[in-house]
């Protein structure tokens, strides 16, 4: 997978296609990705803890991160897709399930507008904010955790 050296000693614990671009200098269509990552360790109390989405930069012809989430308590399963945006037209969504800072699983939605990769809102719904995920090295240093 040629996202896969981007990885930076991290486990990969699954990634979607997102869109797609054009690359007329290689005549080749390539991915942008989103990435689920976490720490090579067994037995962590998430599934993942790194979010990130990979884009294709056409003038460098390479793979960069569009978008970086670190640290947070990931929850399987995460969807995919496509959505219509006012003003916008159908661009690609992702939605990620996490521990919120009170326990309990909720969903926040993204979208992918070019390489900028925005949070997307419903109409009064407030944002929640993912409950951290501490390593377990790190535990007896952060007593708040």
């Amino acid at each position: 997978m040629e996202i896969a050296q981007y990885a930076e000693g991290q486990r990969l614990v699954a990634y979607f296609p997102l869109t797609t671009v054009h690359d007329p200098e290689l005549n080749k269509d390539q991915l942008y990705y989103l990435v689920l990552l976490t720490d090579p360790k067994d037995g962590m109390p998430f599934d993942y803890n790194q979010v990130r989405v990979f884009s294709w930069n056409l003038r460098k012809h390479r793979y960069e991160t569009a978008y970086r989430d670190r640290n947070i308590f990931g929850l399987l399963p995460v969807s995919v897709g496509h959505e219509t945006f006012e003003k916008l037209g159908e661009e690609p969504t992702f939605t990620i399930r996490v521990r919120d800072e009170n326990g309990n699983a909720a969903n926040q939605k993204y979208r992918l507008e070019g390489v900028m990769v925005k949070r997307v809102l419903a109409p009064g719904e407030s944002p929640v904010r993912a409950a951290r995920a501490v390593p377990e090295h790190a535990k007896g240093r952060h007593p708040a955790n």
